[in-house]
């Protein structure tokens, strides 16, 4: 488990949430404050900020980068979440840790510390910039003619719950840089919802009042009136950062000709627009709540069942308005029959016509007994204001035959359900069991404590550390006779010079081969027989081998293959022994000697 937990843990702890914000400010200056993460992040949570205005955010971006070296392809994601802030007075003030969830955990970013000065905000901090246009002011001077905001609406007299489009549009004479800041206007009297039809405003040249602009729609909402009389949109207010040029006041031929460029805010604010809601005609029947244009239907599948199986009743309604504020209606079914709470669900589009779509409740009803049954008509009673009335469109009544099933109750002493609100489940074609009537039970005699397995677990750890303590004895005990392990270990040491050799072999390396070899031999003698190299000699090593049981064959052979050893070194090729046949001679006449001792 701590294996397959390390890579969710190495990435986790490579995920960093930093916040960044200008470390001094002037008291009412507007400022950014930026959140990023280098991962997919969603919830942000900012800190405590008490001591600023939040006049807007956070606005979200995301960011991917991929790279390809070595073959390897990395991908790479940063989360950015930006706020505009004001300082409200002077002093120092740190921000708490903003929070945000990465892969399901919560991470906290570092505090932000920001000192507020005092001075106003609408002094620029240099006169002018640069002509690469970097900002140094922050000027809040009156747009006048040359920046206008519109807000229209594309009807000013509505019904009650009828959707209306908000339209914000921009009219400049002057480059705008970017938008610094937007305060919208209250709209609590309405249901909003942004179209999402604008993602990057495009300015096109159009005439306004007889001057030119370059005019963008910046955004456009679809409000939903909850409420009848005059309700009045509040304008909504832009600050513009622009591009303003400056006369150059040095002299000379020149002076006049390079002009100086800086950026400056703007405030601008639009028009308010007055709606004439009209309240909805009153009605003997209870409605929905639905206005606009809608299409009811009501389904029941099968009508014909078997006691303790499942129907299902489907209302659904589809079309244009304030779809998402209406209520459905609710059928009502007979005591015999269980009932589920409902399914609900929906597939909305926003458009200029309101709400476009469908939704829909799905019910599970089961009944109990056979017989037949009716669900009664359902009413969706909804206004029109194309006709300027309500509409009513019904569906029903629905006839259910159920027949004796095989677990149904027998003739009249059948048990009827009361109809009530339970948990959902998925019916899978049986009946639900509450109880198990039918049980054997049995005595559990004993408890674990001064159990015999209780007791066995007390001593078989003992057991265990005894065995392994008597096995790690013999083990150091072995290690320490030198002899010992030494003779354990000649053969494989002879075999691994033997290897070493048949590397030279191959390569035709001759001297270094029966050098190999040579030392192989002396070396597996010295180990098996215990004798250092320096007291073994040609005279010596043949009464050693005997001493040690070894037949004079085998000692025979082996000393007769070291004479071999020797002479190949310094003999020429042709009369030279074969160098795999002294390869297979070595590992023979070793093999003996091992069998042997």
């Amino acid at each position: 488990m701590v294996v397959l937990l390390m890579p969710l843990s190495a990435r986790c702890d490579n995920t960093t949430f930093e916040g960044r914000a200008p470390s001094s400010v002037r008291v009412g200056e507007k400022f950014q404050l930026t959140y990023t993460v280098n991962a997919q992040a969603s919830d942000m949570r900012m800190g405590e900020t008490d001591d600023f205005d939040i006049l807007m955010g956070p606005a979200r971006s995301t960011s991917t980068s991929m790279s390809i070296e070595n073959g390897n392809m990395t991908r790479s994601t940063t989360c950015s979440f930006t706020f505009i802030l004001k300082a409200k007075k002077e002093g120092q003030f740190t921000l708490s840790p903003a929070r945000v969830t990465v892969d399901g955990k919560q991470i906290n970013s570092n505090e932000v510390t920001i000192k507020v000065v005092e001075g106003s905000a609408n002094i620029p901090d240099n006169s002018s910039s640069s002509g690469n246009g970097t900002s140094g002011s922050s000027s809040q001077s009156s747009a006048g003619k040359d920046i206008v905001v519109v807000q229209s609406v594309n009807r000013t007299s509505v019904y009650e719950g009828e959707p209306v489009v908000l339209t914000t549009k921009v009219y400049t004479r002057v480059q705008l840089q970017s938008l610094s800041d937007i305060k919208q206007p209250d709209l609590t009297q309405f249901v909003s919802s942004d179209l999402g039809n604008i993602s990057q405003p495009q300015f096109q040249p159009e005439s306004r009042d007889g001057v030119a602009y370059q005019a963008a729609v910046f955004n456009q909402q679809l409000l939903i009136p909850q409420k009848s009389g005059k309700l009045t949109i509040n304008p909504v207010e832009y600050e513009f950062v622009v591009k303003e040029r400056t006369r150059n006041s040095g002299g000379g031929f020149f002076g006049g000709f390079f002009d100086d460029v800086q950026l400056v805010r703007r405030n601008t604010r639009s028009n308010s627009i007055t709606l004439d809601v009209k309240p909805l005609p009153q009605s003997n029947i209870k409605t929905s709540g639905g206005v606009g244009d809608f299409k009811f239907d009501v389904t029941v599948t099968p009508d014909e069942v078997e006691a303790d199986n499942s129907v299902q009743v489907k209302v659904s309604v589809s079309g244009e308005g304030n779809l998402k504020l209406l209520t459905l209606p609710k059928p009502q079914f007979h005591s015999d029959f269980d009932t589920f709470d409902p399914n609900e669900s929906s597939n909305m589009d926003v458009t200029s016509k309101g709400f476009k779509g469908t939704r829909t409740a799905e019910y599970l009803i089961i009944p109990r007994r056979e017989g037949d049954f009716e669900i009664p008509e359902l009413k969706f009673v909804y206004f029109d204001p194309q006709q300027g009335k309500y509409v009513t469109k019904v569906q029903g009544p629905f006839k259910i035959h159920v027949v004796k099933g095989d677990s149904s109750s027998q003739g009249n002493n059948s048990v009827s359900f009361s109809s009530g609100s339970r948990e959902q489940v998925q019916y899978i074609g049986k009946d639900i069991r509450y109880v198990h009537t039918d049980t054997e039970l049995s005595i559990k005699n004993g408890f674990f404590l001064f159990s015999p397995l209780f007791f066995l677990c007390l001593v078989l750890p003992l057991a265990i550390f005894v065995a392994v303590f008597f096995i790690y004895r013999k083990k150091v005990n072995d290690s320490m006779n030198v002899s010992g392990v030494k003779r354990r270990r000649a053969n494989k040491a002879a075999m691994k010079r033997l290897k070493q050799a048949s590397v030279y072999m191959k390569e035709q390396k001759r001297e270094a081969f029966f050098d190999e070899v040579m030392r192989a031999l002396w070396g597996y003698l010295s180990d098996k027989l215990t004798l250092p190299l320096s007291v073994l000699t040609k005279d010596n090593a043949k009464e050693e081998m005997e001493k040690h049981n070894i037949s004079s064959e085998a000692a025979d052979e082996f000393m007769q293959l070291l004479d071999t050893c020797e002479f190949a070194r310094y003999a020429p090729v042709e009369m030279a022994e074969p160098m795999n046949k002294v390869y297979e001679q070595a590992s023979n006449v070793i093999g003996k000697i091992e069998d042997q001792m």
